[in-house]
């Protein structure tokens, strides 16, 4: 995005080294441009978008760093209490969160695509309410937008779509929903306002995750397939079937790691070799420099 004249100069010579593929992924626009390809709900301010909140990337999101402190609200199916309160967990709860306990993926095949699911939160205050949605494996889904405002009375959908090849270790991630209660103007952005809240004013719910896979839990799928593999010769057209369902997912996910891999090696390659003319152009005008400076010798 509104890539310099000098690496755009370097972008002219390096496409032509590239394959096709590796060229149509690869794209730079100015920000009148960046339109054409994302969608102004999706775009931050800054770029000439609607959404605030798209600054916030989920891969940030981190669940080991929670303090004691924070107010931590749970399900009334866990069975748990807020750490130091005896108070009905629902009464710490800021906003009114569905699902209340779980999200369901549904998948075909271990290795397709989820319906998005949504994670709806109402504000029941008489205040704007600040949130903010991380996971223990913010490389396994999809989530928008991750952090917001909303004001009193209304409400927000999160939409949450699990990545193909997750399904199978999906059921042991969790989602974690912070909401807190804005009770002055906000200076700068949300996100800035999230990096000054104090601890103790933060609530949390949070969510477990369940797949399933043909309208089973997709453990029970995967326990059938293995007991059907390792089973004794009997229905051996079955059998087959079951290989030849798992041999073609295996190479399913083999192809998508190689063209990611082979994306990576050409990204890196792309960098070396623009800092390469970076670094040349740097020299050529520290060069220019000193033989300005340089007197020359009277004849």
């Amino acid at each position: 995005l509104e890539m310099p004249r000098l690496l755009s100069a370097a972008w002219g010579i390096i496409k032509n080294m590239l394959d096709e593929d590796s060229r149509d992924a690869i794209k730079f626009v100015s920000k009148a441009e960046v339109t054409d390809y994302v969608d102004k709900e999706q775009l931050p301010v800054s770029l000439g978008g609607n959404n605030e909140a798209a600054a916030t990337n989920v891969m940030d999101n981190d669940l080991t760093g929670a303090s004691d402190k924070k107010q931590v609200t749970f399900t009334a199916s866990s069975g748990s209490q807020p750490s130091g309160s005896g108070k009905p967990a629902d009464k710490m709860s800021i906003l009114q969160i569905s699902p209340t306990d779980t999200l369901t993926f549904s998948v075909v095949q271990s290795n397709s695509e989820s319906p998005p699911q949504v994670i709806k939160m109402s504000n029941t205050k008489d205040t704007q309410v600040a949130y903010k949605v991380k996971t223990t494996a913010p490389e396994h889904y999809r989530v928008k937008p991750t952090v917001g405002i909303i004001e009193p009375g209304q409400s927000v959908e999160v939409s949450v779509q699990l990545t193909p090849g997750s399904a199978v270790t999906a059921s042991r991630d969790r989602f974690l929903v912070q909401s807190t209660q804005i009770t002055s103007p906000l200076k700068g952005d949300i996100c800035e306002f999230w990096r000054s809240v104090e601890q103790g004013k933060v609530s949390e719910h949070r969510l477990r995750c369940k797949v399933t896979m043909n309208g089973s839990p997709i453990e029970e799928r995967v326990e059938m397939l293995n007991s059907t593999l390792h089973s004794p010769v009997s229905g051996g057209e079955d059998r087959l079937v079951a290989i030849e369902s798992r041999l073609k997912a295996i190479q399913e996910t083999t192809e998508r790691t190689q063209r990611q891999v082979r994306t990576i090696l050409t990204i890196i390659q792309i960098f070396l070799i623009v800092i390469m003319v970076y670094v040349s152009y740097l020299l050529y005008q520290e060069y220019s420099l000193l033989s300005d400076t340089t007197p020359k010798a009277e004849l």
